[in-house]
């Protein structure tokens, strides 16, 4: 179990080696929405350091065995990072805003016991998290932002590379 909580951890920390290379991308494209209506990429960037930091300074410390656990609603968080994207901080801030606060959490996660990993929860009032059909514990709810991560990045590069080669 522990081989699959450090593969859990590495995933995680990996994404930040990805928004690293962001630094590449012309800030006017990094600051243009990915879609008529979407976000732009700053905004997916700002977005997960806002979640990274409320998985951090809220979510983690009640992530207790038979703990019951409310998360915010996701406007809560996404619109503060939404508006902080756009309030003119640079593509380079927010690069090293995320490289942190991602480095925080994972240097927390590596603290972290096997039991506390697995010990379950009640998220929201349920006891299985009902995207992955596993019970809520700290491994499924990280799992689900190595997802999250990727389904950003993907969606990021999808956009980059219709919009670098034009």
């Amino acid at each position: 179990m522990m081989k699959e909580i450090i593969n859990l951890i590495e995933k995680f920390e990996q994404f930040n080696s990805w928004v690293n290379e962001l630094e590449k991308v012309d800030e006017d494209l990094f600051f243009t929405p990915i879609n008529e209506g979407k976000w732009t990429p700053a905004e997916i960037i700002s977005h997960i350091i806002y979640w990274d930091r409320y998985i951090l300074e809220e979510l983690m410390p009640q992530m207790r065995k038979d703990a019951k656990l409310e998360s915010v609603a996701f406007d809560v968080i996404n619109q503060p990072a939404s508006e902080y994207a756009s309030s003119g901080v640079t593509k380079t801030q927010l690069i090293q805003e995320q490289i942190e606060a991602r480095n925080h959490l994972v240097e927390v996660l590596k603290e972290k016991s096997e039991q506390e990993f697995f010990d379950t929860f009640v998220l929201n009032g349920e006891e299985i998290d009902r995207y992955s059909g596993y019970p809520h514990s700290l491994f499924n709810y990280i799992s689900a932002f190595v997802w999250h991560d990727n389904h950003h990045k993907e969606q990021i590069e999808t956009f980059l590379n219709k919009n670098q080669n034009s």
